[in-house]
């Protein structure tokens, strides 16, 4: 399976309305350990990301997103120059995903799974 990241915001109906993503992949299954929950993100003091481990999906609103733009850059950091535009692609479907979704406060919400 596929990790997939979603963009949306809840508009003043209630109404839920998905935001356009140019690309959705955000890993593979296995990347859940081997990436978003392995030893290094945990060293790093990741707390968002290694919730996928036990978690099916991250679904984050308002503030939680820049504590996830947070993670993302530090994973970024911390990328190893023989995978470096492998996860730059990931990682930068996530960081496009925040940033639709961030002007809509509150309402705006980022779903990765």
């Amino acid at each position: 399976m596929t990790l997939s990241v979603t963009a949306r915001y809840r508009d003043r109906h209630g109404d839920w309305n998905t935001l356009p993503l140019a690309y959705h992949v955000a890993g593979v299954e296995t990347t859940r350990q081997s990436f978003y929950g392995s030893e290094v993100a945990i060293a790093a003091g990741l707390v968002l990301f290694p919730r996928l481990l036990d978690e099916p999906m991250l679904d984050l609103y308002g503030a939680e997103l820049a504590e996830l733009k947070r993670e993302v850059l530090i994973m970024w950091d911390l990328l190893e120059d023989h995978n470096r535009a492998h996860w730059e692609e990931r990682l930068g479907n996530i960081l496009n995903a925040i940033e639709l979704a961030s002007p809509y406060g509150d309402d705006g919400n980022v779903i990765i799974g």
